[in-house]
């Protein structure tokens, strides 16, 4: 039989025979496996197994862990023995400055919580005047709203409430919702006109500036469109403030908390130097 095969099942039915070794106190926790000076311990492999496993889960689990866990090892014992030590100590000093910046990194999100983060609507229209430049759009928008129906369904009773669209119109429309093909009726909102003109590819030559404020209609062989565009911008014009609230709000969060750790920073360098805790020594 294959050494490995051998070794992996004498290795199991120590481990895993009576599975005795997983109800082990950590205080007599004892190796499973060595590799080197490096020890796998029992309570390492125990994290892995669900609560009610079963011998065949631990076969599946324990074997290919242990056998991973041993390839890493060898292989960091064979690049250890390897690799210049000048290549050594460039890795140490990459593994020292990640731990640093690790720490100092989760401390400053730690106290970076400390940062009010309620945004009145007066500083977020304050920000958006003054920053209106980073707001300028890249892609086309729309405020529109459509039916979509059946031609047997449309009727002028429909199509003047449908182009009117006073309150008392909108309730009538909103009744008849369930009957239509598809619909969007929220036209306040803005939304993409290229996901418009994937939905409405008949009407995507009209979805521009020309005819906004206009009602559309068109037909196909199974169906009835009735659109009014409201407002169409383009990348000549500014997003909406409505429409880029998201993500104003996350800047000015963003400016906030990186002032805040600026002064934070500059707060610990001085107290540091007041409490000669840092001392920058004169070059001769």
């Amino acid at each position: 039989m294959n050494l490995k095969i051998i070794t992996t099942y004498s290795l199991l039915a120590v481990l895993l025979s009576s599975c005795y070794w997983l109800d082990t106190p950590k205080k007599n926790s004892h190796a499973v496996a060595r590799v080197g000076d490096y020890y796998l311990y029992e309570e390492d492999i125990r994290k892995l197994l669900p609560k009610d496993y079963t011998l065949e889960d631990s076969l599946q689990i324990v074997t290919p862990y242990i056998d991973n866990w041993a390839l890493k090892k060898l292989l960091l014992l064979k690049a250890e023995e390897n690799i210049s030590n000048a290549k050594k100590e460039e890795f140490e000093h990459l593994v020292s400055q990640y731990r640093t910046d690790l720490y100092t990194q989760s401390y400053l999100d730690l106290l970076s919580r400390q940062v009010d983060t309620a945004i009145s609507k007066q500083e977020r229209e304050l920000f958006y005047q003054e920053n209106k430049d980073i707001f300028k759009l890249n892609e086309e928008l729309i405020q529109l709203r459509y039916i979509q129906l059946s031609p047997s369904s449309l009727s002028p009773k429909i199509i003047n409430a449908f182009k009117n669209f006073s309150p008392k119109d909108k309730q009538y429309i909103d009744s008849l919702a369930p009957h239509f093909t598809s619909s969007f009726l929220n036209d306040s909102m803005w939304v993409r006109a290229s996901e418009v003109r994937e939905k409405l590819p008949m009407l995507a030559s009209r979805l521009n500036k020309r005819f906004s404020h206009q009602f559309l209609e068109d037909r196909d062989s199974t169906n009835v469109y009735l659109l009014k565009i409201n407002n169409f911008l383009d990348n000549t014009d500014y997003a909406p403030l409505n429409y880029v609230y998201p993500t104003l709000q996350q800047i000015i969060l963003n400016k906030r908390r990186s002032n805040y750790i600026n002064d934070l920073e500059k707060e610990i360098i001085n107290n540091a130097i007041e409490k000669k805790q840092f001392e920058i020594y004169e070059q001769n």
